[in-house]
């Protein structure tokens, strides 16, 4: 899973205000001094929500001492999502910028834990179920009536690759206006069409890209002309598909005369750590990619916000699953093509 933390919000002004109706204090807690001397930021967010950690991005700063930061200034009167980020390499860490008092405590190991307004006390109680339970129904059930508020669309941004495509729908049906329009949800909207038109019953859609020699590869190449075909989404950077590959490996081996092809398209950005760790997990079939990462053409096209992800097409270029890995890739093999 990838943890970076997406965060929804603008810059709030932040100064002294301790007579202001909308005044808050925001008083951060260490479990020991080692965090003394270091700076605390608290940092607005890029327009298309990434955390970009630079000068022009520093709303205000405050040194630790004895244990403990203070930050002072003016909550907005419709709530937003700031974070506090520390000179320690550690995470951002997500609060709401709300009137009153707000504490951020943190454990001996650095884990932070929010209370003192009502919807930082709803954040810290969504993260906890979140942390403690299964996440699929936790993050429905608890962002479903956040959706209106900076509390669940902040966890729905973050958690929304775990819900099924009607869940999503319907959670961003709920959420407001501005939401809506922010380019990260036009782009996981466009992700769900994807996935619609490229779902199991449909036609296989062809998309292309080079291998290794910059020679074209097709889809179409391989799909559709009487073969099973698996196509495999992944990247060397990616560590679960790596250690899903020996098993692939052993299925390609095993069916390949059977009448099974597998077509790689990777997420790569970088053509020689994508060429060397095929070399150095000896794939053999074909593949190919555009070096474009999340924006690579099959990984739009198929809808994929999450790597490994296989599509597996039958002989006449239907798409008959998607998402088989390890044993269900190796039964759904067995159930076509045979066990011995």
């Amino acid at each position: 899973m990838r943890k970076i933390i997406v965060l929804i919000g603008i810059a709030v002004c932040i100064f002294t205000a301790c007579k202001d109706k909308n005044a808050f204090t925001l008083t951060g807690t260490f479990a020991n001094s080692e965090q003394d001397g270091k700076i605390v930021y608290i940092l607005q967010l890029e327009s298309d929500f990434r955390i970009n950690f630079n000068e022009n991005n520093i709303i205000d700063s405050v040194k630790v001492e004895n244990g403990k930061f203070v930050f002072k200034g003016i909550a907005k009167e419709l709530p937003v999502v700031q974070f506090v980020i520390m000179d320690n390499g550690k995470p951002p860490i997500a609060f709401i910028v709300e009137k009153g008092k707000i504490e951020m405590n943190f454990d001996s190991e650095l884990k932070s834990t929010l209370k003192g307004t009502a919807m930082n006390d709803e954040y810290q109680l969504i993260k906890s179920e979140i942390i403690e339970n299964s996440p699929k129904d936790i993050i429905y059930n608890s962002v479903k009536p956040n959706m209106t508020n900076p509390v669940g669309q902040f966890f729905f941004l973050d958690n929304y690759y775990y819900l099924d495509d009607n869940q999503q729908k319907e959670l961003i049906s709920l959420s407001t206006p501005d939401f809506k329009n922010l380019e990260k949800i036009k782009n996981i909207e466009k992700r769900i069409e994807s996935r619609e038109v490229t779902a199991v019953g449909k036609r296989f859609i062809d998309v292309k890209g080079f291998d290794f020699n910059g020679k074209e590869v097709k889809l179409s190449d391989y799909a559709g002309k009487g073969k099973i075909v698996l196509i495999d989404f992944w990247a060397s950077w990616c560590g679960p598909c790596i250690g899903d590959m020996p098993d692939v490996i052993t299925l390609y081996q095993k069916y390949n005369r059977k009448g099974f092809e597998i077509v790689g398209i990777s997420l790569d950005n970088n053509k020689e750590n994508w060429e060397k760790t095929t070399e150095d997990l000896k794939i053999t079939w074909p593949q190919f990619s555009n070096l474009k990462l999340w924006e690579e053409d099959g990984a739009v096209a198929y809808g994929v916000n999450g790597i490994p992800h296989t599509v597996l097409i039958d002989k006449d270029g239907i798409i008959i699953e998607r998402g088989l890995r390890g044993d269900a890739l190796k039964f759904k093999l067995e159930e076509l093509l045979g066990s011995k």
